[in-house]
């Protein structure tokens, strides 16, 4: 395993700084991990990230920027090599040592391990006797009860069938069910169908009418068993809460804070207007003025083939592949050409003069290659999650600001945190406090913006569990080939 440190000196000599997964910021803020006294560092000047093996550094839009052995940091990050210098502020450096971890303890331990065997002795210096008489006993014991049952099995003509009946201890989600054991006082256990969920990698049980969710955390949660489309509304309500929070649980680092209701309303808004789309008669257009009116299905099938470039190309950026999927899908429906009336294009719809910041070949005809697409989204998407966090409620601002730009977004941020004296640093936080926004950034999140993130979670919980909105897909983002 890799050891990363960042050393940097001071007048009592060098210090050092262990980077593990994750970030760490600079800069002469409280919002910075590390704080340095240099004039020419902004509040949150710059990140260093680390995933593994993988090791990059982003600027965090300072004032006077950050460098590389000399060489401004790129706007999607640069990547970090041992012997690297990072220059920040007017004189602030950090240098870059990257070396495999000493795992001489170990090994010490093992010379250890074969120096007692050698002896006969444990590391307080008792004998290994006493142990090896004891395993002798523990076989006698085992080759006697390896007998007797060899008797009671063999010996006897009437062979006997034992089946044990699972039990567990009767709840109120189990009062329809009185089948209770007399002698045990316990209800039998209903049997269920168990199947993988690839959403949160826990596990999905139908009961009878009901569908029990268990997640990572091990909560339980039963929702009805059927299409969301027949559904009374406060099933579906119920419905949309669990499925939005297992999203942002797979986005936002197996964690998530609870979907707000006012939230969990948008969502269901948008939601129903995508799921009003599958029973329309069969079009699949991305023709501009007819690519938002394509029956869901179709779009959804669109979505299997492309999909597979969108997971192989976020995960090769280390990062969860359904953020991908989703905000193609609500960029353009994974139309591969899609134009807009501003020039923006491809699946990701990138400009043609913001293109060649993530696309190597900078050609802007590019664009309507899908995989090629796939990857300049990846890049983007990290540079912004690198701005702002993996946190369970940061991912979301990441996405929106795809939408949005940085620049609006961070200054509603900061006007509302202003106008609150600080809440949590979520899209949440900004919808809810929508109406003190101000100015373009304030009119362009009002407008548009505030539409983005429930679309997000909408298209990501129809094409996650499409069998329960009536569609014989699998999850969008089991399709890798």
């Amino acid at each position: 395993m890799l050891e990363v440190i960042l050393t940097y000196p001071t007048d009592e000599g060098l210090r050092e700084i262990a980077l593990e997964d994750g970030k760490l910021s600079f800069g002469r803020g409280s919002e910075a991990d590390y704080r340095f006294d240099d004039d020419g560092l902004s509040r949150l000047h710059a990140s260093v990230h680390r995933e593994g093996e993988n090791i990059w550094i982003a600027d965090e839009n300072s004032t006077n920027g950050s460098f590389v052995n000399g060489e401004k940091v790129k706007p999607n990050g640069t990547i970090l090599y041992n012997g690297d210098k990072i220059k920040i502020g007017h004189y602030t450096t950090l240098t870059v040592k990257i070396a495999d971890r000493q795992t001489s303890p170990i090994k010490n331990s093992a010379e250890k391990s074969k120096s007692v065997a050698a002896s006969g002795a444990d590391s307080n210096g008792f004998p290994m006797m006493i142990p090896l008489v004891l395993a002798g006993f523990a076989l006698l014991v085992i080759s006697i009860s390896a007998i007797l049952i060899g008797v009671k099995v063999f010996g006897n003509n009437d062979p006997q069938i034992v089946e044990e009946t699972p039990y567990e201890t009767e709840t109120p989600d189990d009062s329809e069910n009185k089948n209770v054991n007399k002698k045990s006082g316990k209800t039998p256990k209903t049997v269920a169908s168990t199947e993988s969920s690839p959403v949160d990698g826990g596990s999905t049980e139908t009961i009878s009418n009901t569908t029990v969710e268990t997640t990572n955390d091990g909560k339980t949660i039963v929702l009805p068993k059927g299409k969301y489309q027949d559904m009374s509304e406060d099933d579906k309500n119920r419905y949309i809460a669990v499925k939005a929070e297992k999203v942002a649980r797979i986005i936002g680092n197996q964690k998530s804070d609870p979907i707000p209701a006012e939230a969990v309303q948008e969502i269901k808004r948008f939601l129903n207007g995508y799921v009003s789309r599958i029973g329309k008669a069969k079009k699949d257009s991305c023709e501009q003025k007819g690519w938002g009116s394509s029956d869901f299905t179709s779009v959804l099938n669109r979505a299997t083939k492309t999909s597979p470039l969108v997971v192989r190309s976020f995960r090769g950026e280390g990062i969860e592949p359904q953020i991908g999927i989703y905000v193609a899908m609500i960029e353009g429906e994974h139309c591969p050409c899609l134009t807009s009336p501003t020039g923006a294009q491809g699946m990701f719809q990138f400009l043609a003069s913001s293109w060649g910041d993530y696309d190597s070949d900078k050609n802007p005809a590019d664009r309507c290659n899908p995989e090629k697409s796939a990857s300049a989204g990846a890049k983007y998407l990290k540079t912004l999650i690198a701005r702002y966090g993996t946190a369970p409620d940061s991912v979301p601002l990441a996405i929106a600001s795809f939408n949005s730009g940085q620049g609006n977004l961070s200054k509603n941020l900061d006007t509302v945190f202003a106008a609150t004296g600080g809440q949590n640093r979520s899209f949440w936080t900004l919808a809810a406090n929508k109406g003190i926004l101000e100015g373009g950034a304030g009119k362009q999140f009002n407008a548009e913006n505030i539409k983005y993130v429930p679309k997000f979670f909408a298209t990501a919980i129809i094409g996650e569990n499409p069998q329960d909105f009536g569609v014989t897909l699998q999850p969008l983002s089991t399709y890798t080939k």
